[in-house]
């Protein structure tokens, strides 16, 4: 069943297009939100806090900060739009052959 694809473009066909760091953002955002939507996570363990990071040693706060969009809604689904289509630009544009210094831009930039 083709779910009215008619280009032969399937939501994996573009997901597969997508360069890979773009699609590891994409994947990681999305999981860290269907994971607070399902109440595995809570969005008060992934924000940012200094205290909790460098004094109890919780890490992962200073990645998960940026991977949770709030709750799914039409504000997601604008966030993620956005955030596929400049990171995209950016790595396969101003950053093509240069993942490292991608990969430092979305970290530091």
């Amino acid at each position: 069943m083709d779910f009215g694809a008619a280009d032969g473009m399937d939501i994996m066909g573009w997901y597969k297009e997508i360069p890979p760091i773009s699609r590891m953002y994409l994947t990681g955002a999305f999981l860290t939100t269907a994971a607070c939507a399902v109440d595995l996570v809570t969005p008060f363990s992934l924000y940012f806090n200094w205290d909790l990071i460098f004094q109890n040693g919780q890490v992962w706060r200073l990645i998960t900060t940026f991977l949770f969009f709030g709750a799914f809604s039409m504000d997601f689904l604008f966030h993620m739009y956005f955030l596929v289509r400049y990171c995209r630009l950016l790595e396969e544009g101003d950053f093509r052959g240069r993942v490292a210094n991608f990969i430092l831009m979305l970290l530091f930039g």
